[in-house]
């Protein structure tokens, strides 16, 4: 029957849908996923499901029946539930992030026997028994822990430019890839080139004005660069750039003022791509053996 996927926004529903579908794509067991609502983010996540081969839809569904196969995931709207649920044959598996415990337990109420169990996000690995207790006492059945994770966290390559109100150059086909570790470039006289290899950031924040330390950043392997201040680059810093095939992200905006706006950014994006659903479902194969989420969901 097919298993509603509940919890507050932001909790990591997406996530969580991804990864399960995924995770049972890979075990042989395929599932598929759909979205609930009319939001354009149900929208969007209605698209990447069926981008990523895990829904027969483009568009969310907003019937139980006939639309839905036996067997699904269906993510909800928040923690909407359909009003025609109760006489459905559905179950609920609940979904929150770390420390908003008490969602689990006022849903499992409302939900009574149709409650499946839990999936807790973001959890601080020093926090893994607080989390275990609590739901022991309230007699949560649990799925799965997943820890906090930087590639699920930070903001994609079109994302930070979103969030930045910046130009986004040279990123055909990279929009999606996660920035899991930026740095700042030196402000010392040291190469840049050696200073990137050392850190080895995903991506690289540097001034307008300082184009050694752009070419010196795209020459250390960068995978984006993220320039900032209002001096146009240099001729040979784009074609550098564009031959390697390396997003440049241009903003007007001052390092400390993109720093801020990136710091706001992490953990609080919805997740988009192939890249981070993968990640996700590694995650729930290391904190869930596939047998438990067969046996879970009644694959």
């Amino acid at each position: 029957m097919p298993v509603l996927i509940v919890g507050p926004s932001g909790s990591g529903k997406s996530t969580v849908t991804l990864g399960l579908a995924l995770r049972l794509q890979s075990a042989g067991s395929p599932v598929p996923a759909f979205r609930w609502g009319q939001s354009p983010r149900a929208i969007a996540d209605a698209q990447l499901f069926y981008r990523l081969g895990l829904s027969p839809v483009t568009t969310p569904v907003m019937s139980l029946e006939p639309q839905l196969p036996e067997a699904a995931l269906l993510e909800m709207e928040g923690t909407e539930l359909p009003k025609d649920w109760r006489g459905a044959q559905v179950r609920v598996l609940g979904v929150t992030r770390y420390p908003a415990l008490a969602e689990l337990e006022a849903l499992k109420k409302s939900t009574n026997d149709a409650f499946l169990g839990a999936i807790v996000n973001c959890v601080p690995r020093r926090r893994t028994e607080e989390v275990l207790s609590y739901l022991r006492s309230q007699q949560i059945p649990l799925l799965a822990l997943l820890p906090e994770d930087k590639v699920l966290a930070h903001p994609t390559v079109g994302q930070l430019a979103e969030a930045l109100g910046a130009q986004l150059l040279f990123a055909e086909g990279q929009e999606e890839m996660a920035l899991e570790t930026v740095a700042i470039s030196s402000i010392a006289s040291d190469p840049e080139q050696y200073y990137v290899a050392r850190l080895a950031p995903k991506a690289i924040i540097v001034r307008s004005d300082k184009p050694d330390q752009q070419l010196g950043a795209l020459n250390a392997g960068i995978c984006c660069l993220i320039v900032t201040g209002d001096m146009p680059l240099l001729s040979y810093v784009l074609e550098r750039a564009e031959e390697g095939q390396v997003p440049v992200i241009v903003t007007s905006l001052g390092t400390a003022d993109v720093v801020h706006r990136l710091e706001k950014a992490i953990a609080h994006l919805p997740i988009v791509g192939k890249e981070k659903a993968t990640r996700a479902a590694q995650l729930l194969a290391a904190a869930a053996p596939a047998e438990s989420v067969l046996a879970l969901l009644g694959s």
